[in-house]
């Protein structure tokens, strides 16, 4: 590919040498020969040659994601694991990080020179009264660095420096606009496994807030500044006065000002109310000369999606059109939080199916490569439009859907770890629930465990569709995901459910009327790691062997499974452990296994297992104890057994000594 590039790119340079052997005078072939001319500059991005060759090939779904690739041993299969794994991998980052600042004396000799120097790379400065200058906090503030700059600036204070106004003025939007937060990497792989709520939230009396207050009297410039950070960080009815100062003021509030003042327009007096606070908004920023952007109609529809929410919804769906054509009118361009914002409020759990609004967006956005987000919403449309496929039961637009995520570059969009999960757990429930089950399968096949580790319910569901379209072949690779997943992160209650539900399958599916080969080996190996998994954790703290309700039934199916299969030692094994633990289990074996298992110990002359079948069965009380050990009395046994047998029964009126 890359040559193919460069022969594409560059001229064509004459064969000088091919020529000077068909010519004796290679002076004159040279002299003949045309001018090299080299061809523009194209600018090349850091990723392009990587996209062309991505381009070339399809994607490889037996591979893990990019964030867990390391020693294959190591790659996570489940949830937990994988939000661990990367968590893991930033903490060392960090660690580094904090050895790199904390003892930079150590990284002095033998380190790579790079020039120029890459300052993400260099060892955070130690800051005292003594180091500190005007032009070091000019510098922090022009690279944005949020933190540096607040400890400078307060050393600064403390040395008496009285700082420029202009340089004061830099500092606070650059602390107001990241909420005193230092700028968070663009590449972080940990999106969406932390739910860092403070981030988000404004920091009431913090840094912006201080440095607003010491200056004296405001100026225009910092009221705007702290205007726009409350409204981008929710700082509550703060929003309202510092708006009501700018206003008195006669302040050129910027389209940001008013966005965040909309999105705290009282909610309470229902909606036409707040719609009549929005029209005095758009009036006020009308006469200010202000546009409106697309911040401005997330922010009004959002607030209308809030309202919705309670009551009132029919008004919000005919408010929510009415502001999108007087926007359109107005030439701004939508963005995907739009169509989210749309989607809130007029789809919710009682009408899913009765709204049309995602057809009509989908069309919208055919073919469309929306990768460029605008707002923070827009990185939600994906997630939210496939949980209203899945609300609607619509396998066809949930692939519609799909679709329009493998359309451009819109991939990108799904980079957040908790929007990723969202998304694929509504794709496959919604196709496995409304699609043919092949096809299910296939795309399971595809996202598990490497793009999607699915649910506890999700299992429960996938079970239940492979029994009904009997579609046995795929038990057995399912059954691994659900033990790689360690039952799909499920507490024991829920392991246990999922274990019975894999028995009654097993016991619901004769092999015998299966054309496909080793199906029987399948079943007993799967039915073994079901009882193993019993024995293991009988005395495990998270849910004790009597409290486990499912385990008799368990063993129950198990011990059916394997006499039908032809492992009468398996059978034997788990009818050995129920009457070892019968004081301990929550229940017992059923009178047609314990029956079944002890006619096969008499076909199969096993005296002993007979005998202490019957004995299982006498002392738990079974009302076919007598008639199971008149059958083991016809078996040739040894006097000892015979005396044990007339002893056991020796109570019971119908029993003759033998």
């Amino acid at each position: 590919m890359l040559s193919i590039c460069l022969r594409k790119t560059s001229p064509r340079l004459p064969c000088i040498y091919a020529s000077s052997l068909s010519t004796s005078n290679p002076l004159t072939t040279t002299s003949n020969s045309p001018d090299i001319v080299i061809s523009p500059r194209i600018e090349r991005g850091p990723t392009d040659i990587l996209e062309a060759l991505a381009s070339t090939v399809g994607k490889d779904y037996t591979a893990p994601h990019y964030r867990y690739h390391d020693d294959p041993w190591l790659i996570p299969r489940k949830t937990n694991n994988k939000r661990d794994f990367t968590l893991s991998q930033e903490a060392g980052r960090n660690a580094a990080k904090y050895i790199l600042n904390a003892h930079p004396d150590l990284f002095e000799q033998n380190r790579i020179v790079a020039e120029p120097p890459i300052t993400a790379f260099q060892p955070r400065a130690a800051y005292n009264r003594d180091n500190v200058t005007m032009e070091l906090l000019d510098n922090l503030v022009s690279n944005v660095q949020v933190l540096d700059s607040m400890e400078v600036y307060s050393l600064l204070k403390e040395k008496g420096k009285e700082i420029p106004g202009d340089l004061r003025q830099r500092l606070l939007e650059l602390v107001a606009f990241h909420n005193e937060c230092e700028v968070e990497e663009e590449v972080l792989e940990s999106k969406g496994m932390i739910n860092d709520q403070e981030k988000n939230k404004w920091k009431n009396g913090g840094f912006v807030e201080q440095l607003y207050s010491e200056g004296g009297e405001a100026t225009a410039s910092e009221r705007v500044i702290l205007l726009a950070g409350l409204g981008k960080y929710s700082g509550g009815q703060k929003v309202w006065q510092v708006y009501n100062e700018c206003k008195a003021n006669n302040d050129k509030v910027p389209v940001e000002g008013y966005n965040g003042i909309i999105s705290r327009i009282d909610k309470k007096d229902g909606v036409e109310q707040a719609i009549m606070s929005v029209k005095e908004t758009l009036s006020e920023m009308k006469e200010a000369g202000v546009v409106p952007n697309v911040g401005t109609l997330l922010s009004i529809l959002e607030l209308l999606a809030t309202i919705g929410k309670t009551r009132d919804q029919d008004a919000c769906c005919r408010h929510a059109l009415d502001v999108l054509a007087e926007f359109r009118v107005l030439g701004v361009e939508f963005s995907l939080g739009v169509y989210k914002s749309l989607l809130d409020i007029y789809v919710d759990k009682k009408n899913s199916g009765k709204s049309p609004i995602l057809f009509d967006i989908m069309k919208e956005l055919e073919g469309k490569d929306m990768s460029m987000a605008k707002d923070p919403q827009d990185l939600w449309f994906l997630p939210r439009a496939m949980q209203v496929c899945s609300q609607m039961n619509n396998a066809k637009l949930a692939w519609v859907v799909n679709e329009f995520l493998h359309t451009g570059q819109n991939a990108r969009l799904l980079s957040d770890f908790k929007m990723e999960q969202q998304y694929y757990q509504n794709f496959l429930t919604v196709i496995l629930h409304n699609d043919d089950f092949n096809t299910a399968m296939e795309l399971y096949n595809k996202m598990v465990p490497n793009t999607f580790c699915p649910v506890y319910h999700f299992y429960e569901l996938m079970l239940n569709h492979l029994h009904t379209n009997g579609a046995m072949q795929h038990l057995s690779k399912i059954w691994d995901d659900i033990v790689v997943s360690d039952y799909a992160s499920s507490n024991r209650e829920n392991m246990y459910v999922l274990i019975n539900q894999v028995m009654q399958i097993l016991k619901a599916n004769d092999t015998s009327t299966f054309d496909f080969t080793g199906l029987s080996q399948v079943w007993l190996d799967i039915a073994k790691k079901c009882f193993d998994n019993i024995v293991e954790k009988k005395a495990d703290r998270q849910m004790y062997l009597r409290f486990n309700t499912l385990a008799p039934n368990i063993c129950d199916l198990v011990v059916s499974v394997a006499l039908r299969e032809g492992s009468y030692e398996l059978a034997a094994s788990v009818v050995e452990f129920c009457r070892e633990e019968k004081t301990v289990m929550a229940g017992n074996l059923s009178d047609g296994v314990l029956s079944d298992f002890i006619n096969s110990s008499c076909v199969l002359n096993e005296s002993d297992k007979a005998v202490d079948g019957v004995e299982y069965a006498l002392d738990v009380g079974s009302s076919k104890a007598l008639k199971m050990g008149m059958l083991v009395a016809k078996l040739e046994l040894r006097d000892d057994q015979r005396s044990h047998l007339n002893k056991v029964f020796t109570t019971q009126t119908g029993w003759v000594n033998i």
